[in-house]
């Protein structure tokens, strides 16, 4: 088989030999010969690129935003070459839509000037705050790169593979693709209800800043403390983490008895940007709301408290 045929494939291999070779080994002379590999690479940095130069010349660094939720939606699709990695495919773009939406709904486009737009508030506390105004930070910070490896679920065929054996012994569905796919659509809407919930919240705030007077509005809850919220502080973040976890099980559906493979550094890669994330957020929304104080010591950050938990489904029980 060659490479440029059906170049990546989830197959019973060592990843951590053959990965490299996806660079160093025969690499394409012409684009007609690259694989998906090799494509969604270079458009990655392309991409990161261009965003950053964008963000560079109008200040608004939520460039990378815009793109965030479409990038890996992208970089699936030119990876599909079976059953599971459409079924991923699909997967990741019912996230991309949803996530898309949030983006919109919030102000996060602006058309037909789609380099203007709300620039999210964590990009400005990074450019002046105590990470300082490092240019190359943002760089690293962007979203492509992540986008792209959290996309990389693909195991590469050796050339030597042989098609038919390829179709039957791992291309099927089994019960571990069934359990990812559950577990995605869990954490899914899981996210959808998150966001909603906030959307609703914030929506309410600014209405009632708009029409009530001051000494009303020091009455009423700054931030969120109700429904997913009141499980734990962060439940978009909780879910997304889940989410990409459960797209890794999908390489585990073929990897036999291992329970590790090189993809698994895009789903570490994305559980690091949250931790990191999740971090900043808590410290801003510190910073504004002295009683959030009080909020974290009684809720936790993305684990949720059993006790808690059952409290709530009690609660929400028809």
């Amino acid at each position: 088989m060659q490479e440029a045929t059906i170049p990546m494939m989830i197959c019973d291999d060592n990843l951590l030999s053959i990965a490299p070779q996806l660079f160093l080994k025969d690499y394409p002379s012409t684009i007609t010969e690259l694989n998906p590999f090799h494509i969604t690479f270079l458009l990655c940095h392309a991409v990161a690129l261009l965003t950053f130069t964008v963000s560079s010349i109008t200040g608004n660094f939520s460039q990378v935003d815009k793109l965030w939720s479409i990038l890996p939606c992208v970089y699936a699709w030119i990876c599909v070459v079976d059953t599971r990695t459409a079924l991923m495919a699909g997967l990741t773009t019912l996230w991309s839509i949803r996530l898309t939406y949030n983006f919109y709904r919030r102000g996060g486009y602006t058309f037909p000037k789609v380099w203007l737009g709300e620039e999210d508030y964590r990009w400005s506390c990074i450019r002046n705050g105590s990470l300082g105004g490092n240019w190359l930070l943002l760089w690293i910070a962007s979203p492509s790169l992540v986008a792209w490896l959290i996309a990389m679920r693909v195991r590469h065929c050796p050339d030597d593979a042989d098609d038919t054996l390829y179709l039957r012994n791992y291309s099927s569905l089994n019960r571990m693709d069934g359990i990812a796919t559950i577990l995605f659509m869990t954490a899914l809407v899981i996210e959808t209800i998150a966001d909603n919930q906030q959307y609703t919240f914030q929506t309410n705030k600014r209405r009632q800043q708009m029409q009530s007077s001051q000494q009303t509005l020091t009455k009423q809850p700054r931030f969120n403390t109700q429904g997913l919220f009141t499980i734990v502080r962060k439940p978009n973040y909780a879910a997304e983490q889940l989410l990409w976890f459960s797209y890794y099980l999908f390489t585990l559906s073929v990897a036999n008895s291992s329970v590790w493979n090189w993809s698994g550094g895009g789903f570490l890669a994305l559980m690091i940007l949250f931790q990191g994330s999740g971090w900043l957020t808590e410290r801003i929304t510190l910073g504004k709301y002295p009683e959030y104080a009080e909020y974290q010591k009684n809720v936790p950050l993305y684990m949720p408290n059993v006790v808690r938990l059952c409290r709530f489904g009690k609660k929400h029980k028809m």
